[in-house]
């Protein structure tokens, strides 16, 4: 009776197989189960993004259980990709649990920065960044209006990190061409800043 037992376990587990030499047992396991949270973002406050990957969950036993902490700012916690609206900068960690109870986590940071969306707010609806997305430079057309001098310009990456900086200090027609052939493909913020307060937009480079 064992025996017959110990067979029906080693049929569940993997593959059977009687000849000559006895009976042989293999094994087939899937790849080791991993986690995704996503790449670290940067965004205006109260802008939202979607966390996690395309998957967020990968390999193990399929029947993928999520929870993302803290749950400040998620419409969900529970989902693969839910969507964050925090009020400050955080870390969010995801833990995906397997259908074999097996657990794998990630992190993301999401970067908070408190400016004001040059599309949002009519005092800068004469700012314009051009062509967006760019491809070797871009524009940015109606600076003198801002009646802002010294005028700092930036792009900042994904991590917040400010990779480009430049000062405009007026010009006749308020343009400001910002060559972009040293920078990767890929999604920035363009800030402008000014003496009281920050305007930013979005930015990709091709």
């Amino acid at each position: 009776m064992r025996q017959i037992v110990g067979l029906i376990c080693l049929l569940c587990l993997g593959m059977v197989e009687a000849g000559a030499q006895g009976i042989q047992v293999s094994f087939s396991q899937p790849p080791a189960l991993s986690a995704f949270a996503g790449k670290d973002t940067l965004m205006c406050s109260g802008h939202s993004v979607t966390l996690g990957g395309e998957p967020t969950a990968s390999g193990g036993y399929t029947s993928y259980a999520y929870l993302w902490s803290p749950p400040d700012g998620l419409n969900d916690p529970t989902s693969a990709n839910p969507v964050a609206t925090p009020g400050n900068s955080k870390t969010y960690m995801v833990s995906v649990t397997d259908g074999r109870g097996c657990v794998a986590v990630s992190f993301v940071n999401v970067h908070i920065d408190p400016c004001l969306g040059i599309d949002e707010n009519s005092l800068y609806n004469n700012i314009r960044v051009f062509p967006n997305p760019s491809q070797g430079s871009f524009t940015i057309s109606g600076l003198s209006a801002l009646n802002s001098t010294p005028t700092r310009v930036q792009i900042l990456n994904r991590l917040g990190q400010v990779v480009y900086t430049q000062d405009y200090t007026g010009g006749p027609a308020g343009d400001l061409k910002i060559e972009t052939q040293m920078l990767e493909s890929g999604m920035y913020f363009l800030r402008i800043r000014l003496t009281d307060h920050t305007i930013s937009q979005r930015l990709v480079i091709r």
